[in-house]
């Protein structure tokens, strides 16, 4: 298959710019190395059908790109239920508390149906043959002033290639030719958002905290679950407790993590948390497509918006993309859209 240009990377980033070159009517193919799209949008359809976002999950009045995307797809969002109580275990070892806490002074949103539903509304633009799934890509040859990208799947031809991958991953890949030292370098040194997290998602047939008037926003710093949230749906017909994982239980099994939350939540919520009807996660420590080994201990966004990260090589024709290249909020959906919104106008001028 031969295109004008090869997104490597079906996550928000590229899958907003293929939306943007399929409107635009510039040839595109995108490559993909898991069999779903998404990236670090994964949207989990648990028990009784109910959404539990293990990836990325929330956005606010401050993501401008965001909103204006989603208001053009014609996707709802709603605020995120917080109240004004939450859970607090002051320190180790010692019973949660119930604490006040002021007012948000940023409201943060959720998608009807899921983040998820974002990335398919996108996919739903774009030409599914365009589309290919489980490529991981493994080598980008330019020769002549054109690319020929091998994959675990075929190989393609492409004039310019725009890579969304993480840097970490990005500059993991093999070039011919070589990538730069100077880039190369920070690459390897950039922090990958989300990936030393593992979120959770419990699912309930009722929300027996709201029944008892129990808050279920809590955070910790020596429990199982640091932070923890309602996760209802809008309707208030799909009822769910979501959260994240401190990293020191990241060594043990899924179910040991599993039986930790359980206790740790009913010591507070009670007995009701053990009627759950499925229990769901993430880790995304685990995820060979977000996480790499070298990286997990640098500090977080470490090198994130760098702008030798936004390089572009070979003639202009290899355009390093993606969210934690963005100048503007790195690592988050905004970051990732912004940065195929960037890379789109790159994209117009140079053909």
């Amino acid at each position: 298959m031969h295109s004008k240009v090869s997104i490597i990377g079906g996550g928000l980033t590229g899958l907003t710019l293929a939306y943007l070159l399929n409107k635009a009517g510039i040839d595109y193919h995108v490559l993909e190395a898991r069999p779903r799209l998404g990236g670090r949008i994964f949207t989990k359809m648990s028990g009784n059908h109910i959404p539990v976002d293990l990836g990325a999950a929330w956005f606010w009045d401050y993501n401008p790109q965001l909103k204006g995307l989603l208001k053009e797809l014609e996707l709802p969002t709603f605020p995120q239920a917080m109240g004004n109580k939450v859970w607090y275990q002051p320190r180790p070892n010692q019973a949660f508390q119930q604490i006040e806490i002021p007012a948000q002074q940023q409201t943060s949103y959720r998608i009807h149906g899921g983040t998820t539903n974002l990335i398919l509304s996108l996919a739903s633009q774009i030409n599914p043959d365009k589309i290919k799934l489980d490529s991981q890509v493994i080598n980008i040859a330019y020769r002549y002033s054109k690319y020929t990208i091998q994959t675990t799947n075929g190989f393609y031809d492409a004039d310019m290639v725009i890579n969304t991958l993480p840097p970490a991953l990005a500059c993991e890949l093999t070039y011919d030719p070589e990538l730069p030292d100077d880039y190369l370098e920070i690459a390897r040194n950039t922090h990958t958002w989300m990936q030393g997290s593992i979120k959770f998602g419990l699912g309930f047939k009722t929300a027996f905290w709201k029944e008892l008037n129990i808050p279920v926003t809590t955070f910790s710093s020596f429990s199982a679950a640091s932070e923890v949230y309602d996760y209802s749906n809008h309707t208030g017909d799909r009822f769910a407790i979501m959260g994240f994982l401190n990293p020191q239980v990241s060594a043990m099994d899924k179910v040991t993590r599993k039986d930790q939350v359980l206790e740790q939540l009913s010591s507070f919520l009670g007995k009701p948390v053990m009627d759950h009807v499925s229990y769901e996660e993430c880790a995304w420590n685990e995820e060979p497509f977000t996480a790499t080994a070298g990286t997990m201990n640098l500090p977080p966004h470490q090198h994130n918006g760098h702008p030798i990260l936004r390089s572009s090589f070979n003639n202009n024709s290899l355009i390093m993309a993606g969210s934690e290249t963005s100048a503007v909020l790195p690592g988050y959906m905004e970051g990732a859209i912004n940065s195929a919104y960037k890379t789109f106008d790159r994209i117009k001028e140079l053909i």
